[in-house]
């Protein structure tokens, strides 16, 4: 016979039932149940092109960002039926992020962010909060729900410094990963760069060559080449060892037979068996270079030409302090041309996808290139003082070319024999860069900060349709000191931009409107960058630290601190973060 289990006391009893009577009142209070059911009627609108999304629905107050975006996806679904449009991916499943437009709070000085994030339910994080309750938003008002697709892997937040590494002499001045992730490339103020190896956290090359600070390197987006560009006027131009190979395999050390090879090269067939040790140091050598000279005046920046438009022998063009940006034949080692319209210090250079070079100055105005040809396409000029940063809407698929945070690409170069290596690199960098525009829907847009405390958001220059592309679609107030750092996020929708007012700004990436104001920095930011999956956003201060922010509450995620000194850069590629300053070490974040 089985045992029977005691039945509870009436003590017990008379606990439990309290509560589950406080659960349920915490529960109706908080719009999870409620005894009336209310309903909100609601119509979606994309967030990419502003269309709606089937007809106005009544939905339950308690329903949840999970439920809403199973039922958008059943909408596009149907929405594609009906319209006999076909796609591979008509079956499966897109993430989105849903949010609410507020019709005011448009002060960019105001704390109080212009949209409401769903996260948890209707009820909740829209009906319940302070600023719906001051707008007199309420059950038998009809909203208008915006979704965005959102990337469908997540990159999980750091939490901790993995590595701290030494090895400069100077404060770190750049940093920027490779396109791959596995590397990456730093310039100080001891005149020398060094690569590290991002699988086990070590250095991997010191690269030597420039007489004064360097300050700033970038990777070709095929990760076969670095340039650096330092104070002294020089831009360096290193080449891996294996090219064919990315990552640390491309950098890594020379085999034997590689060092035999290029022995037998350089002294001929005589040439005397090299020792031991010159065959070790041989392999261990760091990467050669050549060097790149005509700037006067030390180098600010550099921008490499897009994978999806030459992925045999991509160009490089380096703007400097001396008012040109001269665009470099790499291959051949010769100055294609010089783009000399400026009258003072050229101080940002970037390389869009639609073909045009884009040059911002100290003379205050913004410069659009063919970048075929040199010729000038047009110049915009409503900043009032210097201009100290561009972006570009599709910055990041620009710069990692055809890798991707899975390595699909990096997979299929090291199997294959690299017969059409450059046709296949050409291919997948230029589906990347469709699917980033929206095959053509949503063209390649431009955001500029200056010293006049704005920013402004610029219509596609080259393929758009605005009638009046020098007219600016947005001036961004709101900061109350220097603008030197803007960046949109991987993918496009939103743009952060870090002041000396000690705050981080948000703004919509299309219409420039402002959503939130992040304050917690006590000292001038000075850099931020984007997670790959854009839903988290990372900056570094004068003030020694650098915080992570969570992008639904607008407030501080995870603090991390550690440097000892101001971090002058920082760079966020696949789950890894890497901050650098003037206490002359690099800090590896990682979750």
């Amino acid at each position: 016979m089985a045992t029977q289990v005691p039945k509870p006391s009436a003590k017990r009893q008379r606990l439990a039932a309290e509560a589950e009577r406080r659960a349920n009142e915490e529960l109706s209070e908080s719009g999870l149940i409620n005894s009336h059911m209310p309903n909100v009627l609601v119509q979606f609108k994309s967030g990419q092109d502003d269309t709606f999304l089937g007809p106005t629905i009544s939905l339950p107050a308690q329903v949840g960002q999970a439920e809403m975006a199973k039922l958008v996806n059943e909408l596009r679904r149907q929405d594609r039926a009906q319209n006999r449009k076909s796609d591979d991916d008509d079956d499966e499943d897109i993430p989105y992020a849903f949010h609410v437009l507020l019709a005011s709070s448009a002060d960019a000085t105001s704390s109080q962010p212009t949209r409401i994030s769903i996260n948890t339910s209707l009820q909740r994080d829209v009906l319940n909060s302070t600023v719906a309750k001051q707008l007199g938003i309420g059950m038998e008002d009809s909203l208008t729900i915006v979704f965005e697709p959102q990337a469908v892997f997540r990159v999980r937040a750091v939490t901790r410094c993995s590595s701290t590494l030494s090895g400069h002499g100077s404060p770190i001045l750049c940093c920027s990963f490779s396109p791959s992730g596995l590397l990456l490339a730093t310039g100080a103020g001891d005149k020398v760069c060094r690569i590290w190896d991002m699988d086990t956290e070590t250095p991997l090359h010191t690269l030597q060559g420039h007489d004064g600070w360097v300050l700033c390197a970038e990777w070709e987006p095929l990760e076969r080449r670095l340039a650096t560009g330092g104070m002294d006027g020089q831009v360096w131009i290193w080449h891996a060892l294996t090219p064919p190979l990315p990552g640390r395999r491309g950098w890594g050390s020379r085999s034997g037979e590689q060092v035999e090879e290029e022995h037998r090269a350089s002294a001929g067939q005589d040439a005397r068996k090299l020792s031991v040790v010159e065959r070790r140091a041989a392999r261990h050598a760091a990467p050669s270079g050549h060097m790149l000279r005509g700037h006067t005046k030390w180098i600010t920046s550099l921008a490499w030409e897009p994978a999806h438009r030459n992925a045999d022998a991509p160009r490089l063009a380096s703007s400097s302090k001396d008012g040109t940006v001269r665009v470099w034949n790499v291959a051949s080692r010769q100055l294609d041309f010089v783009l000399g319209g400026h009258t003072a210090s050229v101080n940002c250079v970037r390389w869009g996808g639609d073909g045009a070079i884009y040059t911002a100055s100290s003379d205050r105005t913004i410069k659009v290139w063919n970048d075929q040809d040199g010729r000038m396409i047009r110049q915009l000029s409503e900043h009032s003082h210097w201009v100290n940063s561009l972006a570009l809407s599709t910055e990041y698929v620009l710069r990692t070319g055809a890798f991707d945070v899975q390595g699909t690409y990096a997979a299929r170069l090291i199997k294959q024999d690299y017969t059409d290596l450059r046709a296949m690199t050409k291919a997948v960098a230029q589906e990347r860069y469709a699917e980033a525009t929206s095959h053509g829907a949503r063209p390649e847009m431009l955001v500029s900060a200056s010293d006049d405390h704005t920013l402004f958001v610029w219509p596609p220059q080259v393929l758009g349709t605005a009638p009046n592309p020098k007219k600016s679609v947005a001036r961004l107030t709101g900061h109350q000191k220097t603008v030197n750092h803007v960046c949109f996020s991987p993918d496009g929708r939103l743009i952060a931009s870090a002041s000396f007012d000690n705050s981080v700004k948000l703004w919509d990436g299309r219409t420039g409107r402002f959503i939130a104001n992040l304050r917690g920095h006590v000292a001038s930011v000075y850099r931020v960058a984007w997670s790959s999956d854009s839903r988290m956003l990372a900056s570094a201060s004068k003030d020694s630290t650098v915080k992570l922010w969570n992008l639904k509450t607008f407030k501080i995620k995870v603090d991390l601190p550690g440097h000892e000194d101001e971090v002058y850069c920082l760079d966020f590629l696949a789950d890894k973060l890497a901050s650098g300053g003037r206490d002359r070490t690099l800090k590896i974040w990682r979750h």
